[in-house]
């Protein structure tokens, strides 16, 4: 989107290291076609580098300053390459669920879990055409290492890589190239379009809803609706306010936190997309192996949705029943019907008059949160709420993915997590978890946030800390908390930035010196049903209004909510930058910087996996991600022999 790329371009990070003092101009781009090559072939050597006991982003060098220090930590060895072919691998169905109901199990989890039916009629837990899979790597050195995030320290890593006939056939990827492995049967064909995945997400709920809590409405609404008086009326109930109370506790007050058998936390998954929306058949098999592997094979513990934005405002979708399920039907498969809620400008207008201007041309972009939070109290059975943009891609499995993401996050401490949430993790740089937490807090002066930074006009919802100072709690507040905002890049203070919409606050009191946070890269983000009611009812009450980089992130800020970002392992496609310099890049302030639209690696982030939306063509994220599907920048089929990938996040993916 090109608000957001703008809007994002002119982020710069909090100072760090100063920069050094000669250029880091980019020299020259590869051609297309070889820009996967830098990883693919290997790393290439920087004598320089090596002569002045540096690292190169490609891994290590000989220096003393990278052998095993004093902690025992191993600096990350010389990136290896993706495997070009699984042919000497060993295949296996990747199996990434719990031990559900076995004995340990059951001695912490209520209820029981039940397999649910999948596309082709059958039960999916076990079948293994229902399942994905994946090859056995002999070692880890063997996965190349990440500039930035880690697979090791959160546990991502799972010590296979992906090849994309054996990760997506199980939802219509066919193999007619003629080049199988031979590893994988072709599982069994399904007519997609007679699949309702709405009504499997439904029974699968139903099998296992002795493991949930109990929700409100045993059948829960399907589409949005207009407010009401008594919406306005009655907005204080929509907060969840820390304490006792059976009302907070049905709300969001978990009950399993106090209880020996806990329920099962409950995600809701939304993909946000609009009506001119081409599904491609890649994104139709990206769609059907979020809900088969998030929700069916988990017994319900996630349920993915569809929010369609009806830019047409010709289309009157809340005013006839007809209307509405003619616009699903012109512009969302069949097969997604019964998971797609549809919205439009005139419904967020209702809802949040006070909150900005609505205008069509931009109100996807600058009202992003409002239909997020309009789902919050539509389905309020759900403790979490991820959305995720329908460009981004992953190749590894979605529920290893996301529970990883959701457990680290709920390990980490409260302390200083707005200070270690403003910088890009490297092993490369900073070498262990533990010796990146120690530069930050040494950096940091008076022990960081502690608690809400308060606001005029804005009551925290959030809990108060447990002592006076930060200094005084040794790491221990918030370990065992679900986090209420997670995003997996850098979230930076917008304050000290040159950020074009950084002053853009309206209807607060405090005005331009009302503290916030931002995160320019939001393609996936999880957020609690907490923080969407005090957004929810900060927007009906008093119309306060920032652009979405900053509105959920500043609410948590505000309002003393947990916030993590998660080190999601990004790999960066050029090969002539040091660490020391790719540290000065993005960890730095300066206008050198490349979140400073003025810096001169504008274009860098068109060489990283995991970025905006740069409006350069290709991308990296795109050129590999074709490369392992096999076709090449026309699409057409190419002959090369299969990609197999690490669990890899990219966006943006586009044309395919």
């Amino acid at each position: 989107m090109v608000l957001t790329f703008i809007l994002a371009l002119s982020i710069i990070s909090l100072l760090w290291f100063q920069l050094p003092s000669k250029s880091l101009f980019v020299q020259s781009d590869p051609p297309p076609d070889k820009i996967y090559e830098l990883y693919i072939q290997g790393p290439q050597e920087d004598d320089a580098a090596d002569e002045a006991n540096s690292t190169s982003h490609t891994g290590a060098s000989n220096s003393p300053g990278n052998r095993t220090d004093e902690s025992g930590f191993e600096p990350p060895r010389p990136s290896a390459e993706f495997q070009e072919s699984a042919v000497d691998l060993s295949f296996e169905i990747y199996d990434p669920y719990p031990r559900y109901n076995t004995k340990a199990w059951k001695t912490e989890w209520r209820g029981a879990h039940f397999a649910c039916e999948g596309p082709r009629g059958v039960d999916v837990n076990g079948n293994p055409d229902d399942m994905l899979g994946a090859y056995k790597l002999p070692n880890d050195a063997l996965t190349p290492q990440p500039i930035f995030g880690t697979y090791k320290v959160t546990g991502l890593g799972s010590g296979y890589c992906f090849e994309r006939h054996a990760r997506n056939s199980p939802y219509g990827d066919e193999d007619k190239t003629g080049d199988s492995l031979g590893n994988r049967p072709q599982p069994s064909r399904v007519q997609w379009e007679s699949v309702d995945w709405g009504r499997l997400q439904r029974d699968c709920y139903k099998r296992n809803q002795a493991r949930f809590e109990a929700r409100e409405k045993d059948t829960p609404p399907s589409m949005f609706r207009f407010p009401t008086h008594e919406d306005t009326r009655n907005v204080n109930q929509t907060l969840v306010l820390p304490g006792p109370g059976p009302k907070n506790e049905r709300q969001s007050y978990r009950r399993w936190l106090t209880s020996s058998k806990k329920s099962k936390q409950r995600n809701a998954v939304l993909l946000r997309t609009y009506d001119k929306k081409e599904y491609t058949p890649d994104t139709m098999q990206h769609i059907r192996s979020m809900i088969s592997e998030l929700s069916l094979h988990s017994g319900g513990e996630y349920e993915v949705f569809l929010l369609v934005q009806i830019v047409d405002l010709g289309r009157h979708i809340f005013s006839d029943p007809a209307v509405y399920q003619k616009a699903l039907d012109d512009y969302v498969p069949h097969e997604f019907h019964n998971i797609s809620l549809l919205f439009n400008v005139p419904l967020l207008e209702a809802w949040y008059p006070k909150a900005g201007k609505h205008d069509p041309g931009n109100s996807q972009q600058v009202h992003m949160t409002q239909p997020l939070q309009l789902f919050s109290l539509l389905r309020p059975d759900f403790d979490m709420y991820w959305q995720s943009e329908l460009d981004v891609r992953y190749t590894g499995h979605h529920y290893h993915h996301l529970e990883v993401i959701r457990q680290w996050a709920q390990k980490q401490p409260r302390k200083l997590q707005w200070e270690r949430a403003a910088y890009f993790y490297s092993p490369f740089i900073h070498k262990s978890w533990k010796s990146f937490s120690a530069k930050i807090r040494d950096m940091t002066a008076g022990g960081g946030i502690w608690g809400a930074v308060t606001t005029s006009g804005i009551d925290p919802v959030g809990p108060k800390p447990p002592t006076a100072t930060p200094e005084e709690d040794d790491s221990e507040w918030g370990v065992g908390e679900p986090a209420d905002m997670i995003n997996v890049m850098p979230i930076v203070d917008a304050v000290k930035t040159h950020m074009m919409f950084r002053n853009w606050v309206d209807n607060y009191p405090d005005g331009k010196q009302t503290p916030r946070r931002a995160a320019p890269v939001t393609a996936l983000i999880a957020t609690s049903k907490r923080l969407l009611r005090a957004m929810h009812h900060s927007q009906v009450t008093k119309g306060t209004h920032m652009m979405p980089e900053m509105f959920p992130e500043s609410s948590a800020l505000h309002h003393g909510l947990k916030t993590v970002v998660f080190p999601e392992p990004v790999y960066l496609n050029i090969n002539d930058k040091t660490t020391e310099e790719l540290e000065s890049i993005f960890n730095d302030q300066t206008e050198m910087s490349i979140w400073n639209g003025g810096s001169p690696h504008a274009r860098l982030p068109q060489h990283i996996s995991y970025w905006w939306s740069t409006g350069f063509r290709p991308d990296f994220a795109n050129i590999l991600y074709r490369r392992w599907l096999g076709i090449d920048l026309e699409g057409k089929k190419t002959k090369e022999q299969r990609l197999c990938l690490p669990p890899i996040m990219l966006h943006p993916i586009k044309g395919i």
